[in-house]
């Protein structure tokens, strides 16, 4: 179960932890920083356990 007080500020926080960093670094660097599939799935995982961290309810983590 997830603890928060607005869902529109949290989907939009989970939007960016999820698309941030690699939109930026294809925007900044080209094609030659497109993610691997491996890559992606990794910063997923990790964006993941991040937004989890500040919104999975106390009694479930």
């Amino acid at each position: 179960m997830l603890q928060f007080s607005d869902a529109t500020v949290a989907a939009s926080q989970f939007n960016w932890l999820v698309m941030a960093d690699p939109v930026n670094r294809v925007m900044m660097l080209g094609d030659a920083a497109i993610p691997t599939r491996q890559q992606i799935y990794r910063h997923a995982e990790a964006a993941v356990a991040t937004f989890l961290a500040a919104f999975l309810h106390p009694d479930r983590r």
